[in-house]
């Protein structure tokens, strides 16, 4: 038999009286996934809120990581801001080198030019100091070498007829004709060791301070004078002599003086 719209209408009014019986029908409409719906609904609704709590922890995960970004931001600012500080000063601190090397350049060559200056008035004094002592030398030649000499007189290469013969002749060699005129003194006179006087010629090298140098300089100028046919005897003076100088000079037969054995 064909259900009738009439048939419907009464099947609807028992259903609204009948909630039992709408329970019953209920899994036979809608099949069981209807009644599971619920639990569905409500594992949605748990795995909304866990989704909805994730998220907030997220949210605030992401605060503090916002918050953390502000703060190196910030810190990164104030190393940049550090950095061009450190970066002005070390830019300070180079030039303050460059003047510093400028400036210990400039002391370095006027120091130079002041050690030149003195070594050059050191040297003038050491010349004048020598010049002085050999004008007192040739003022006090018979004071000084009278004890070996009678009537001791200085005399220069001018006076000496053999050293411009020799010279000129070319049996004196440029070098050791430079050599006897940078003798600082000639004394000629009798010497009063020798029988019958015989006359004598003093290779002097004068010196403040005696060394072996003056020894072997008088010797060699002695010997040069003594190659053209004089009887010369080498011979120093000075102020200031070591003992063992003074030792050394009477081994080899060099005549020592020191300008403060004048009486």
């Amino acid at each position: 038999m064909a259900f009738q719209v009439d048939d419907l209408r009464d099947l609807i009014e028992l259903l609204a009286e009948k909630p039992e019986w709408r329970a019953q029908l209920r899994p036979l409409i809608l099949g069981d996934e209807f009644d599971r719906l619920p639990r569905i609904v409500e594992e949605l609704a748990e795995a909304q809120r866990r989704t909805e709590a994730r998220v907030e922890e997220l949210a605030e995960a992401q605060r503090r990581t916002e918050k953390r970004v502000e703060e190196l931001t910030a810190r990164v600012e104030d190393l940049a801001e550090a950095q061009g500080r450190t970066e002005a000063r070390i830019e300070d601190l180079v030039e303050a080198q460059r003047r510093t090397e400028t400036r210990l350049q400039e002391m370095g060559e006027t120091i130079d030019a002041l050690t030149a200056s003195i070594k050059m008035l050191s040297d003038q004094s050491t010349d004048h100091t020598g010049a002085l002592y050999e004008v007192r030398f040739e003022r006090k030649a018979p004071s000084l070498f009278g004890q070996w000499l009678r009537k001791p007189r200085v005399v220069t290469l001018n006076d000496l007829e053999r050293v411009d013969e020799a010279e000129v002749s070319g049996a004196l060699s440029p070098f050791d004709a430079s050599q006897l005129r940078a003798l600082d003194i000639i004394i000629q006179g009798l010497d009063k060791r020798e029988s019958g006087y015989p006359e004598t010629l003093l290779a002097v090298e004068v010196s403040r301070t005696l060394d072996d140098m003056d020894l072997d300089r008088a010797e060699a100028r002695a010997k040069l004078l003594a190659g053209l046919g004089y009887r010369a005897l080498p011979a120093v003076g000075g102020k200031f002599a070591t003992e063992r100088l003074m030792i050394e000079a009477e081994r080899r037969g060099i005549l020592l003086r020191l300008i403060d054995q004048l009486n």
